[in-house]
């Protein structure tokens, strides 16, 4: 599952990497200082652990109001009757109000499901399924695809014009193939396409395009443009592209980014390269969750190994790594990561759940905390440093340890953070 960017268009005056940088020159110009425009990024401390009783979280938006909206299903092989689980969250991270709901999905499929958030309320896919709520929760519709489509594993939500396309990949022992399926504003089947070549395409992302239609792609590997009627064409990539970068891809104004952990690319409204980074300090991760960021930039992570150490690593908005850190998720049992968002500029969201469990967890990071040191060290014999690589501690300020618990959270450093934050930054401002 993919976190969304923004639908809005762009305008043709100005792309939304030119509108960026120019308004953080602006306010360079004006004596203010910018965060994105730090000559030395840091990683961000995490300030926040929580965990969500029977609420394994496989999807997240922004909440009407306050705080975000969680949802959730059995993992890894949900009963067709296993129900789709919603929370709504305070400011804190607190659930305020549960709700579920049973899907109408095929005997063979195994959804877990997404979430947007809408201007009256929220749509909740998984698979061929889609359910529109209200702002409380409350059931106003639901849609399905009639047919025996099967859905395997995560589920990504995308809205567009007029409506919501939902994409999901189909597994068998030897074979897998992707479905769109796309529903009305109200939440009614409209139209679904099948994208199976030779029994090897797998859905690693889908995004909006400025057209009104998507974008989707992974592997092995191929990229197609479907547009708000279901038409579709293939998209023929680079030949020159870094092996492997279509495994997670992002919006990024007319363009496309696309990242496989240790190398990106971005393509520009033409699908041709604009740019490729290799990002040889992350050596042979590979990417889960990319998100884009406020700044212009990207966020990613790479999948968990071991007892749930991971890699969160940030880029600018031309691909340049800014930094990188390893942490630890913390579960008693091996973990899966499902969710990465920008909750606003520097502060981060993770979420996820424990194998085989039907419980949840969720990891809060800001920029203005100090990251703890990384929990495992990968020995050399000989330490170099390069100039693209970028910091992965701060040995120049005082750690201060997370905050666990399972019962209200997030909230309880948001106030001290946010000040923090802003003072942080007038001083890197200050010093740079």
């Amino acid at each position: 599952m993919v976190p969304q960017p923004s639908t809005e268009r762009v305008g043709s005056a100005l792309t939304r990497r030119q509108f960026l940088a120019a308004g953080v020159a602006g306010a360079a110009l004006a004596g203010v200082p910018v965060a994105s425009a730090q000559s030395n990024p840091e990683p961000p401390g995490v300030v926040q652990r929580r965990t969500y009783e029977n609420l394994r979280i496989t999807g997240t938006a922004e909440a009407h109001g306050e705080g975000r909206v969680l949802v959730g299903r059995e993992w890894p092989r949900p009963g067709p009757d296993d129900p789709v689980r919603v929370a709504l969250t305070d400011a804190g991270g607190a659930v305020r109000q549960r709700a579920s709901f049973t899907p109408e999905l095929p005997e063979g499929s195994h959804a877990a499901p997404d979430v947007v958030r809408t201007d009256d309320g929220y749509a909740v896919a998984a698979g061929p399924w889609l359910a529109r709520l209200g702002p409380d929760l409350s059931l106003r519709a639901t849609g399905k695809h009639a047919g025996d489509i099967g859905a395997a594993r995560g589920t990504t939500l995308v809205a567009v014009d007029g409506g919501f396309v939902a994409g999901f990949t189909d597994w068998l022992p030897n074979a897998f193939w992707t479905w769109l399926v796309a529903f009305d504003a109200e939440g009614q089947y409209r139209w679904h396409r099948e994208v199976n070549d030779n029994g090897s395409q797998a859905l690693d992302f889908l995004v909006p395009a400025s057209d009104g239609g998507v974008l989707a792609g992974g592997t092995f590997p191929w990229l197609a443009a479907f547009d708000a009627d279901g038409s579709s064409r293939r998209i023929d990539l680079p030949a020159d592209r870094p092996d492997g970068v279509l495994n997670a891809g992002v919006g990024d104004g007319d363009g496309l980014i696309l990242c496989s952990g240790n190398a990106a690319a971005r393509l520009d409204a033409s699908y041709e390269l604009d740019w490729t980074r290799e990002y040889g300090p992350l050596g042979d991760e590979q990417v889960g969750e990319i998100t884009s960021t406020s700044d212009g930039g990207f966020l990613f992570h790479t999948t968990p190994v071991g007892d749930g150490d991971f890699t969160l690593a940030k880029a600018d908005a031309e691909g340049e790594l800014q930094w990188h850190h390893t942490y630890r998720i913390g579960t008693d049992t091996p973990s899966e990561i499902h969710a990465l968002t920008e909750r606003s500029s520097g502060e981060y969201l993770l979420a996820g759940g424990a194998n085989r469990s039907s419980d949840g967890w969720a990891l809060a990071f800001s920029e203005a905390e100090t990251p703890t040191p990384a929990p495992t060290v990968t020995p050399t014999a000989t330490p170099t440093e390069t100039a693209t690589s970028a910091p992965s501690s701060r040995p120049t300020r005082s750690e201060s340890p997370p905050t666990t618990t399972t019962g209200p959270g997030f909230g309880l450093l948001a106030g001290g953070v946010a000040a923090v934050g802003t003072i942080a930054a007038a001083l890197r401002g200050t010093r740079d």
